[in-house]
């Protein structure tokens, strides 16, 4: 049963009301791929990763922006890829034309090139580390030295890796309705439309007549009212009761977007201070620091991956930072009402 003094309950999104597995995990593999494969041009015998080599991120802080994620994967990749090897110069464009052409020059360098990353030892290692891609950065030159990485930040776009990943994501179409511009590297449906609810608009309903509720998630606002919208859950969440990642300077563990959530909640409601108390509900390490951060009473959802090993592994986390409460699924939260 919840405390009976939980009055606002605030969602984090990917991996909790919505099963992301084919969409943002997909468009982190695939970008990957995609940078290697298309843009250096490189005929990998296998896949560099796959879906379940992105929770080994998600157990660390840091790590809670899909953006950021991709950027670690590919450096821990071009380090990997330069840590035998002397990589050509650049002229550090800044330009995606300028960009590409410089990844194209790297093929000759990176041929023959057998990945050996392993990013079971790459992520014990960030942790360790520090956090993020600060922690990324550390871990990789202590792993490849400083030369490797040295080398591999020559060929780190990340402005390029966001276009390639927003395009598989989002699909030539909402591509260009968000951004004004047509697509440069994916035509085709995004991968925006595979993502499936994990929450029923019935246990929503039942939960919307007992709490107050509002998102406070990573994702930029376009696409949290697209994905609410598609599947009919868009009338539980009012639209000034999300919170993106546009509207806020940091991003998780940082507890402002939990915070500005229940603020903008009380003033909604009409709710005194003190009156009653807040949940967040997220299923990362970051949710549950950011949730323990704002002095929210913290909820961990285990759905975000279907490997038992992992589910275990998170629950162990979630347990090592005092969550207060850790469920398989959002949907569990009804039956804990009084």
């Amino acid at each position: 049963m919840l405390p009976d003094n939980i009055g606002l309950l605030i969602w984090d999104m990917d991996g909790v009301l919505f099963y992301v597995r084919d969409s943002y995990r997909r468009a982190i593999v695939e970008s990957v791929q995609y940078y290697f494969s298309d843009l250096i041009g490189l005929s990998l015998k296998k896949p560099l990763m796959d879906a379940e080599d992105t929770q080994k991120f998600k157990y660390l802080e840091g790590f809670n922006d899909d953006w950021k994620l991709t950027y670690a994967c590919v450096l821990c990749f071009l380090a990997d890829l330069a840590k035998d090897r002397s990589l050509p110069k650049t002229d550090n464009p800044t330009d995606l034309v300028g960009m590409r052409r410089a990844l194209k020059e790297l093929r000759g360098s990176a041929l023959g090139w057998e990945p050996e990353t392993d990013l079971n030892k790459i992520t014990r290692k960030i942790k360790s580390c520090g956090k993020g891609l600060d922690g990324t950065q550390l871990a990789l030159s202590e792993l490849y030295g400083a030369d490797a990485l040295t080398q591999a930040g020559r060929f780190w776009y990340t402005d390029l890796i966001k276009r390639i990943f927003q395009e598989l994501y989002l699909g030539e179409k909402l591509y260009r309705m968000k951004y004004s511009e047509d697509a440069m590297f994916f035509h085709g449906p995004g991968f925006i439309r595979d993502e499936k609810p994990l929450l029923s608009a019935d246990k929503l309903e039942k939960l919307s007549k007992n709490l107050y509720m509002g998102i406070a998630s990573g994702r930029e606002r376009f696409e949290a009212e697209y994905s609410l919208k598609m599947h009919g859950l868009d009338r539980f969440f009012p639209a000034d009761l999300i919170i993106s990642s546009e509207e806020v300077r940091h991003g998780k563990p940082d507890p402002e977007s939990l915070v500005l959530c229940r603020k903008r909640m009380m003033g909604k409601y009409a709710i005194m201070e003190g009156k009653t108390s807040a949940a967040y509900v997220g299923d990362s390490v970051d949710d549950v620091r950011a949730s323990k951060n704002a002095g929210f009473y913290s909820i961990g959802v285990l759905s975000a991956s279907s490997i038992e090993l992992d589910r275990i592994r998170l629950r162990r986390e979630f347990v090592s930072l005092g969550c207060d409460l850790i469920v398989e699924d959002a949907g569990e939260i009804v039956n804990l009402l009084s």
